[in-house]
């Protein structure tokens, strides 16, 4: 059933400055890689306007807090309080509306993509956009048996009013443009639109912007040149030190890693989701055993014996989960094991007192592609300052009650150990493992 809502036609009516710190942007963006959901329903876009201002703010709110969330002493409450005043709030102490107003116009709706081309030993064919063969599999495995679509050649303005310079918390006095250029900075370069921009859908590249009328220069790095960009401009915009406690954030020196520059920003994107799955799924052979332990330990937790890769020495099973590091929940499948007829889903423990596991942490690995100054385009992974874990331990589905606790954090031992060393190469810290990969070398 389509949508009573329509499609607006005209840009936000202009306003006039005549008050003094009133400044207004309209900054024009394509997005390099496909819109994955962001509307209302499930793994769908919005059915009229693709993109959202309410998204855009939330976003804005989170890179506001990754950068500008280390200035008030670790302090959650005072955070809260610049970020209401800024932001805006419906309910508590800052309750009120935002100095700064968002509005969006979409340019190109784009068009929707269900299936890709995939080459066979038979020839081309189609493929489900997620399924295993196509190239983004990996990464929109929930799009499978047609659940979905994923929208690409989506172009839209974001039109931004400041409606004041500055605002005053606690005797603080707060700057706007350059809290709100912040946040804007780090969502155009880190994030994106839609779900699942972690893993580079929805993927910006900021195009023009006018300030008050006036064309401004949009600034990109050569790609030779994009790891000291990035360092400068995180310099200039992450501000503090000490965020409070479980606050995803950036810092001056952030664990960062890129691929070699592309012609196209989807083939830099794709060279990071091969890399990723090839990590993440390190086997024996292409489709031989796993050289991670998590399948081990479920074998062992259920009364079956370890299977090994052959031709490995003295093999010693880890009894970790060390996957967890990307991300929760991760789902273990293992139709070969004919006697374990279930899944089981590795995810947080409950907080003492209740029944309701922890279902979901976000991965702290953002992988995307980044526009360049030269037409080129490079991929790049970084990893945010977050909790790897959640607060109250881990858990897995499916197993006894009494040995479902399980732990993730290996040891330099434990990593070096057959056969987890061949994937890990004696780093304890599966991130870095993987960062390592993409060339990165620790300063």
């Amino acid at each position: 059933m389509l949508s009573n809502r329509k499609q607006p036609q005209n840009p936000p009516p202009e306003v006039k400055v005549k008050k003094t710190g009133l400044v207004r942007q309209v900054r024009t963006y394509r997005l390099i890689t496909p819109l994955y959901g962001g509307g209302a329903k499930p793994q769908q876009p919005d059915e009229v306007t693709v993109v959202r201002a309410s998204e855009i703010r939330g976003l804005l709110r989170f890179w506001w807090r990754a950068t500008r969330g280390g200035q008030f002493g670790g302090s959650l409450e005072k955070m809260r309080a610049a970020e209401e005043a800024i932001w805006g709030s419906a309910t508590g102490k800052g309750k009120g509306t935002s100095p700064i107003s968002l509005a969006v116009r979409i340019i190109n709706r784009g068009h929707e993509i269900r299936q890709v081309i995939v080459r066979t030993r038979h020839g081309e064919k189609r493929v489900n956009i997620g399924d295993p063969s196509s190239p983004y599999g990996y990464v929109a495995f929930p799009l499978r048996d047609n659940k979905g679509s994923v929208w690409g050649g989506v172009e839209f303005e974001l039109h931004i009013t400041l409606r004041t310079a500055s605002v005053k918390v606690d005797d603080r006095e707060f700057n706007l443009q350059e809290e709100i250029e912040a946040a804007l900075w780090a969502w155009e370069t880190f994030g994106g639109v839609g779900a699942r921009t972690r893993r580079g859908f929805g993927a910006l590249e900021l195009v023009a912007w006018k300030e008050n009328g006036h064309a401004r220069p949009v600034e990109k790095p050569q790609a030779q040149d994009v790891l000291i960009w990035l360092k400068k401009k995180l310099t200039e915009h992450v501000v503090g030190a000490v965020w409070a406690p479980g606050v995803p954030h950036l810092s001056h020196n952030p664990l960062m890693a890129l691929t070699n520059s592309q012609s196209d920003g989807i083939k830099a994107w794709q060279i990071l989701i091969q890399r990723l799955q090839t990590f993440r799924q390190r086997r024996h052979k292409k489709y031989g055993l796993s050289l991670w332990p998590e399948a081990n330990v479920i074998r062992k937790v259920n009364g079956l014996a370890p299977k090994w890769p052959p031709n490995v020495s003295n093999p010693r099973l880890v009894e970790k989960f060390p996957r967890a590091h990307f991300g929760l929940p991760v789902v273990f499948h293992m139709p070969h094991d004919k006697q374990l007829k279930d899944d089981f889903t590795l995810r947080g423990q409950s907080a003492p007192g209740s029944d309701k596991p922890i279902d979901r942490l976000a991965s702290p690995l953002i992988l995307r592609p980044l526009a360049c100054r030269d037409g080129k385009y490079v991929g790049l992974a970084i990893v945010l300052d977050t909790p790897r874990e959640p607060p109250y331990g881990l858990e897995v589905d499916g197993f006894p009650p009494n040995k479902k606790n399980v732990r993730a954090d290996l040891t330099k031992r434990e990593a070096n150990t057959e056969p987890l060393r061949h994937v890990l190469n004696g780093e304890p810290d599966v991130l870095k493992a993987f960062m390592r990969t993409l060339g990165w070398k620790e300063e």
